[in-house]
């Protein structure tokens, strides 16, 4: 078993550094701008980074999750050549809370970076396989809380993230984003030895009831 409470407070560090972090340096809503002519009055906002709230939530709950991705994605919507992403929360009777923070940069664009807030129903799949591993699975409704590319993805924005993490020593785990309308420009997967997802209950593994 390679899943222990000390790799968790690792990962939960390692997601805190995302948020603290110079690249999410807060003090940018992201909510509103204009296209830099004087007078102007379009809305067009240049994609830029914005604050991303710090914090372990420490709700009574039966399972807690925390991922972190930082390099390319596997795959990506618009050619993003390197991401700083991850997030923890916590899951209980169905439903998930929590928060997840992904700044990208690459495919001729500017930086650029969403906040999602974590919340609602939610599927805890432990016991599944993926990619011939044995490991825990679990679906996540987000919803854009606030963003530094309103014009593609703007505050309100629903979709959904899923996260496996395999049991054993073999370490393989998987995260997806996934969206709808223009925000799927956000869409992206990532895998290998950049991702470190934990799925655990305090620590310890959770297995099929």
């Amino acid at each position: 078993m390679r899943r222990s409470g000390l790799l968790g407070m690792a990962l939960v560090g390692c997601v805190l550094a995302l948020a603290s972090t110079s690249a999410f340096a807060t003090g940018s809503s992201g909510t509103t701008g204009s296209s830099g002519t004087t007078g102007s009055t379009s809305t067009t906002v240049t994609p830029h980074v914005v604050g991303c709230p710090a914090g372990v939530a420490s709700l009574p709950a039966s399972a807690q999750w925390v991922w972190s991705a930082y390099g390319a994605p596997s795959s990506s919507a618009t050619k993003v050549s390197y991401s700083q992403t991850g997030g923890n929360g916590t899951w209980a009777g169905g439903s998930a809370k929590g928060t997840i923070c992904s700044q990208d940069q690459g495919g001729g664009q500017p930086k650029r970076s969403i906040v999602l807030k974590v919340s609602g129903p939610s599927k805890l799949s432990p016991g599944i396989t993926r990619g011939g591993l044995l490991g825990i699975g679990i679906t996540l409704g987000v919803t854009v809380s606030k963003s530094g590319d309103p014009n593609v993805c703007p505050v309100g924005a629903t979709g959904s993230v899923t996260l496996f993490a395999s049991y054993y020593s073999t370490h393989s785990d998987k995260a997806s984003m996934s969206f709808t309308g223009t925000c799927a420009a956000w869409n992206e997967t990532f895998s290998g030895q950049i991702l470190h997802v934990l799925i655990s209950n305090d620590g310890a593994m959770i297995r099929p009831s």
